[in-house]
């Protein structure tokens, strides 16, 4: 046993690290704010609100194996926002399984949710911990919104779709840039397969009228977290933004990366996307606003002859990513979950149950819930 603070958020000097701080001091939950810069993660804390209530310290670390062990050794549960996590999640792994403790992420990176699902899962399984990724507004509410259909008997594809109008923080917008350089996957027949580059698709967007361009987004992850599901034969997502610039600029740099990057070591590649991804996203957005920052997220479920369709509006996604990220910590620590390895958030948590947590802050709720 130990008295240590069971929760390390790390990355806690970002706008997504306080957020989770905000929720878990919410549900009382005692915790670590960790990361590179002490004086920057005061800084942050010091805005959060209600924070001279909650049960906290600061921890500064290098980000190296050894240093993120020997914080997280004794603790309970890992809530990682360091992005992109492609390049900074493996070190943080690595030390939450040598340490012993669940390790969940807000990560939308398909490769990243790969490598650990068949790299890190059976690890983490062997030392009776949970490992999921995702869990965040990226793609977690789809998750619940497949599970839901998959509750139809006979249904054994997926499409889903999501709309947002949303302010991407740096750590998402270098996120953006990375996933070109990764190959994209779906899932047809069983296997995943890869896609030949950005692909588009015109989405009708649910109770809005809105006809958008989408892409696939990096293949996201509802092709990953049902690869292994005997239920699922195929699913694909694209995603649409109200900005329809930012589209526009995902093909711009696919075709940049091809032409003039992909050749490019990483030491001078980064820090290139990285000045690309500043261009879009110069700072930290501001808080978001529930009348403005608004999304639609949809599964539609067909087999030979059964359908159907969850339509899921909600607003503020990145404090949706904060409270889930609080309430996966607080189930953690209550041993309330099912399963250990890898696992997607609502198969962690229960997707009716991450609903519930999501709808008793009134920041999300099915409006179309249909089966034929």
């Amino acid at each position: 046993m130990t008295d240590r603070r069971p929760v390390v958020v790390y990355g806690a000097s970002g706008s997504t690290g306080r957020l989770v701080a905000e929720y878990l001091r919410e549900y009382s939950i005692p915790f670590v704010a960790a990361g590179r810069d002490k004086a920057r993660i005061q800084a942050v804390m010091d805005k959060v609100p209600g924070i001279e209530t909650a049960d906290y310290e600061i921890a500064e670390t290098d980000g190296s194996v050894e240093s993120l062990t020997e914080l997280f050794d004794g603790r309970e549960v890992v809530c990682n926002v360091v992005g992109p996590f492609l390049r900074y999640a493996p070190p943080a792994l690595e030390a939450a399984v040598q340490a012993g403790v669940h390790y969940v992420d807000t990560a939308g990176e398909q490769l990243h949710m790969l490598r650990v699902q068949d790299e890190f899962g059976p690890r983490f399984a062997a030392k009776g911990r949970a490992v999921s990724t995702a869990m965040s507004i990226q793609y977690a509410l789809h998750d619940i919104a497949a599970r839901i259909c998959l509750e139809t008997p006979g249904v054994d594809s997926l499409e889903l779709g999501s709309y947002a109008c949303a302010i991407p923080t740096v750590g998402s917008t270098q996120s953006i840039f990375d996933v070109i350089r990764a190959q994209a996957h779906y899932l047809e027949d069983g296997q995943l397969k890869k896609y030949d580059g950005v692909e588009l698709k015109d989405l009708v967007v649910p109770g809005t009228g809105f006809v958008l361009k989408g892409t696939n987004w990096g293949g996201t992850a509802m092709p990953v977290f049902f690869k292994n599901d005997r239920r699922v034969r195929n699913c694909k997502m694209y995603v649409a933004m109200q900005n329809q610039d930012i589209w526009r600029r995902v093909l711009d740099v696919e075709r940049l990366f091809k032409v003039s990057l992909q050749w490019l070591p990483d030491e001078a590649l980064y820090p290139l996307l990285d000045r690309m991804a500043a261009m879009m996203t110069p700072g930290s957005p501001p808080r978001e606003n529930r009348q403005i920052q608004r999304s639609v997220d949809w599964c539609t479920a067909r087999g030979n002859i059964a359908t159907s369709r969850v339509v899921i509006h909600s607003s503020t996604g990145y404090q949706m990513t904060g409270l889930m990220q609080a309430y996966a910590a607080m189930r953690l620590l209550g041993n309330t979950y099912n399963g250990v390895g890898f696992r997607s958030p609502a198969e962690l948590l229960g997707h009716r149950e991450l609903m519930g947590a999501l709808e008793s802050y009134g920041f999300a709720r099915i409006t179309e819930e249909s089966a034929s």
